[in-house]
């Protein structure tokens, strides 16, 4: 197993997360995950990671999670993340910073010491899915558990 889906495990397991963890086959599209794991579009946290170019200058990486059928708005979602510019990661920077290739990354930010914002259209859910760090593995919880756990900025559903 990938280092990413061990960390994710140990950091639930420590922290008392009650979760499942569902073995499946790799999924090519959203609405391919959502039959293989039993879901709903809007139940998968898809996550995006994100270099953030500040507006006091200096560059980091956000991880933004959103739900399955939505579309970052990344000049939205630069402005609620005091950045004067957001662009998607590429292939490098996602492997360099934790581990994971397209598609395995999980909605969680803390694992990897990158800040989680979260949509708040994924609180609203009783449960939410996302990839566990490899592509044959996820994870079901309830969203106000990660929550509490991750303590993430929360984006209005009009920013994304």
């Amino acid at each position: 197993m990938s280092e990413a889906y061990r960390r994710l495990i140990e950091y639930f397991t420590e922290n008392g997360v009650r979760f499942e963890e569902i073995e499946h086959p790799p999924a090519a599209s959203a609405e391919e995950y959502s039959r293989v794991v039993g879901s709903e579009l809007h139940e998968q946290a898809k996550a995006l990671l994100l270099r953030r170019y500040r507006k006091a200058g200096g560059k980091d990486l956000v991880l933004h999670s959103l739900p399955g059928d939505q579309r970052g708005d990344l000049d939205a979602l630069a402005e609620v993340l005091d950045a004067k510019r957001l662009r998607m990661a590429n292939a490098g920077e996602l492997a360099e910073a934790t581990g994971c290739s397209f598609g395995e990354l999980p909605s969680v930010g803390s694992i990897f010491g990158i800040p989680l914002s979260m949509d708040a259209r994924l609180l609203a859910q009783r449960r939410i899915f996302f990839n566990a760090g490899v592509l044959h593995r996820s994870v079901v919880l309830d969203p106000q558990q990660l929550k509490t756990l991750e303590s993430p900025i929360v984006v209005a559903a009009t920013a994304t």
